[in-house]
């Protein structure tokens, strides 16, 4: 095995999460627990076929549902759930020699349920091999939205900022208008468009994402229709548009007073978001997507 002692180390590491992944695979499955495999190997062979990528934890993703089954399966495997770096989308799993198991309910992002982000992600997913076992892991849109998600989860802080790169480099432009489908059905078009804009190449591509972009809009420039603008620039003919209008419309209103208040508050936020969105000038000029 030749590369440097770093190199390594950082391989010597990432087999060992690996090995320790399998095993909580396979126990899982004995007891019926679905899963998808998130970051850590994924990425590894994705973005970095050339280089070590470290990863000292196996973050999985399981239905809210299987949460009590799968922290009893890895009881059994000897990890402990850790009393640091809870968050409410994963928790921490440890084992005395070190295997560190990161147990998601749901992603960093979507304003969606977990239960909602679980069930959309099922068609999302891609067969990966490892080891002696084959895995569910994000498939490639999905796994490039991951990234993005990522990056703006920590923009305060980044971690591995190169990730972001190499995934805006290796994904093709369908691929990150697929991402940003994705993001549109989890509610996750800001963060989408917050992390993409950390990096140069990631705010020219948003120029190509305009629900994306015009959910930057909305925050950054206080334009709350940006996002309904674009959705109706995209939209082809005059039935399409008016079933965009027409879900503008109906929203979540509460009989026929919600449903009037609703249409007040959208003819007077129209004007100030045209005008906002102009001034910031990014939101779509009705052309969609470019091809």
């Amino acid at each position: 095995m030749e590369g440097s002692p770093e190199d390594l180390l950082t391989t010597a590491r990432t087999l060992a999460t690996d090995a320790a992944c399998v095993e909580v695979l396979r126990a899982w499955a004995a007891a019926g627990i679905e899963s998808i495999l998130l970051k850590g190997p994924t990425l590894a062979r994705w973005l970095y076929p050339d280089a070590a990528r470290a990863y000292a934890d196996c973050d999985l993703l399981v239905a809210r549902g299987s949460l009590p089954a799968a922290g009893a399966a890895l009881a059994r495997l000897g990890f402990e759930p850790a009393a640091e770096d809870v968050s409410e989308h994963a928790h921490p799993w440890i084992r005395e020699d070190g295997a560190t198991v990161d147990l998601h309910a749901t992603i960093w992002g979507p304003s969606r349920t977990s239960d909602f982000v679980w069930r959309e992600l099922q068609g999302w997913t891609a067969p990966f091999p490892l080891g002696p076992v084959t895995a569910r892991a994000l498939s490639l849109p999905a796994r490039a939205l991951h990234v993005a998600l990522h990056a703006a989860q920590h923009r305060e802080r980044p971690r591995n900022p190169a990730d972001l790169q190499r995934a805006i480099e290796r994904c093709s432009l369908s691929d990150w208008r697929e991402a940003e489908r994705l993001a549109d059905r989890l509610w996750a078009l800001l963060e989408l468009a917050q992390g993409l804009s950390l990096e140069p190449a990631g705010e020219r591509l948003l120029e190509e994402l305009p629900l994306a972009r015009a959910a930057l809009v909305a925050e950054t420039a206080d334009a709350p229709l940006a996002v309904g603008f674009a959705r109706l620039g995209q939209a082809r003919g005059i039935r399409a548009k008016g079933a965009v209008l027409a879900t503008a419309v109906r929203g979540e209103r509460e009989g026929r007073r919600g449903y009037m208040r609703r249409v007040a508050w959208l003819l007077g936020s129209a004007p100030r978001t045209l005008w906002r969105a102009r001034t910031a000038g990014r939101l779509s000029r009705g052309s969609g997507p470019r091809r």
